[in-house]
């Protein structure tokens, strides 16, 4: 039967992405719906994204999730330059992601030996009757860059013991439990030496091979049980069951194992990890008003004069700072100053290939003893915790927490990244006007249509349109739902602006606020709009 099928896109705060070591998200997270519907034949969803280049060692995947947090992998059926299609049977929500290349390889109960597409010295050798039955296994390699040891040696005074590293070899299966081998696998791998390529000789080195202890963040030395052998070009090791591993060679400078134990995880937030910087600007028309960004630090400069030339001002970027791909970024503020009431959540997902812009209203607090005092204080920004709780362990966290007398769980806490100073002149709420003002003729069709459209985010289409927060909130007084207050302040806006309240102003206000899903359904609907534009 005839269905209307809508499409919107999900803010990365409002999702939780499996975004593992070497993944970033390439495209904006997609929710088509209505949910329930069901085809009966399968439909093609075609996605497109951001590309990196990476040669062959990445690939670009489509992740479905019903419920924003549990995630799956569909299978690409059609994958072209910056486009990938998936064959799906009901709607749900999409994303595309970057990882390191998988090979899925069949094992049977014969020898057997799989080979690494991307990293040809790679090789897992199994043995006759190494597993009972025959099993799925996916291998996948992350490349260690040279670079990147170089720069942590030189900024983490801890790890200036590690001279070289293997990548990081993960070998998995379907199941979600450990599978243990019969018998003895053997890993290769690049010797550390040649894979980054050290020239000279090592006299006081060791080699280790480190394992990673699922479920955890702990990389466990296992060179006394793995039997390491090495040559000149390949270092093989036993392994016991599926995991991640790497040989690193540090020197004898580590005397106790559990100095050079957390080598490898440094290494591996050291890849997932970026410089930013943090932009605060505030509407020069609008001094309520304030755009806050989290950038690569090579883009800061570009965007921070973009927003000064959309009619922003403020001090420059804060200073370099580190986030990993997926890090929530929490912003608090200190001082006589306040988040507004309707501004979305004070929060930041940063995602390098991704916008990661929050725009929020700020007002001064009103003090007792002074009532025109402005708002003074600082911007914090916190990198909250990467703590990730599968449901499944979330009632054994509860009854740890009850075994414990209800007492406080240590557990990470947030961390001050930096802060940038925040000024906001205290202002008296003005006094509404005449509740009603109609609309123009000729804007009337389009004002039911963007009230329809954008319903729950009025408030920030208000806050492009120049509408500061007295005003906001005297609309959201005298309006009984969304819809109403939308509707009331597109016609108040006209009001005030007469002549200058155009389409022109209206979409780019839209596309502002993030909303342009509902500037392509002007588009859509009204083939005319873009000649209304010209016209006004």
């Amino acid at each position: 039967m005839l269905t209307e099928i809508n499409c919107q896109v999900i803010k990365p705060n409002d999702i939780t992405l499996p975004l593992k070591d070497g993944a970033m998200l390439l495209s904006d997270v997609i929710e088509l719906g209505p949910h329930g519907t069901s085809f009966n034949k399968p439909v093609t969803v075609q996605m497109q994204y951001s590309s990196t280049s990476s040669g062959g060692a990445m690939e670009a995947v489509v992740l479905v999730t019903e419920d924003r947090s549990q995630w799956s992998e569909l299978k690409t059926t059609d994958l072209s330059e910056n486009k990938l299609a998936v064959s799906v049977d009901h709607f749900s929500t999409f994303a595309v992601i970057s990882r390191p290349k998988q090979d899925t390889f069949p094992v049977s109960t014969e020898e057997h030996t799989l080979t690494s597409s991307t990293q040809p010295a790679v090789q897992i050798s199994f043995p006759k009757q190494s597993v009972t039955t025959p099993t799925q296994v996916t291998v996948q390699v992350q490349e260690v860059p040279k670079r990147a040891v170089e720069d942590m040696k030189a900024k983490d005074q801890s790890s200036c013991g590690l001279v070289s590293t293997s990548p990081i070899v993960s070998v998995e299966t379907d199941s979600d439990s450990a599978v243990q081998f019969l018998k003895p696998v053997t890993v290769r791998v690049p010797h550390p030496k040649r894979y980054m390529d050290i020239q000279h000789e090592l006299p006081n080195k060791r080699l280790k091979v480190m394992s990673y202890e699922k479920g955890t963040e702990d990389w466990i030395d296992e060179t006394d049980t793995s039997n390491p052998r090495e040559s000149e070009e390949l270092v093989e090791f036993e392994v016991s069951h599926c995991t991640r591993w790497i040989v690193i060679i540090v020197t004898d400078d580590f005397d106790d194992p559990k100095e050079f134990g957390p080598i490898p995880l440094k290494l591996c937030r050291w890849l997932q990890s970026r410089d930013v910087q943090f932009i605060l600007l505030q509407r020069k028309l609008n001094a309520n008003e304030f755009v806050i960004e989290c950038t690569l630090e090579e883009d800061a400069e570009r965007k921070h004069a973009a927003l000064l030339r959309k009619g922003y001002k403020g001090p420059v970027p804060t200073g370099s700072v580190k986030l990993f791909e997926g890090q929530k970024v929490e912003i608090g503020l200190l001082g006589n100053v306040s988040i507004a009431p309707f501004s979305p959540k004070p929060q930041i997902t940063f995602h390098s290939q991704r916008s990661n812009r929050l725009q929020m209203q700020v007002i001064a607090l009103k003090a007792k003893d002074h009532p025109g005092l402005d708002g003074k204080g600082d911007t914090s920004f916190f990198a909250l915790p990467r703590i990730e709780v599968p449901r499944e362990k979330e009632q054994h966290v509860r009854a740890a927490i009850a075994k414990k007398g209800n007492k406080a769980v240590e557990c990470p806490k947030p961390e001050l990244l930096c802060q940038i100073p925040i000024h906001v002149s205290y202002e008296t709420p003005k006094v509404a006007s005449e509740h009603g003002a109609a609309a123009s003729k000729g804007l009337e069709k389009y004002f039911y249509f963007v009230k329809e459209e954008v319903s729950t985010d009025w408030g920030d289409l208000a806050i492009h349109l120049g509408f500061k927060w007295a005003d906001i909130r005297n609309i959201a007084r005298r309006n009984p739902d969304d819809k109403s207050c939308c509707f009331d302040l597109l016609c108040e806006w006209q009001k005030r602006e007469g002549d200058a309240a155009t389409m022109e102003v209206l979409m780019e206000a839209l596309s502002e606020a993030e909303l342009q899903s509902v500037v392509d359904g002007f588009r859509t609907k009204f083939p005319d709009v873009e000649q209304q534009g010209e016209r006004e």
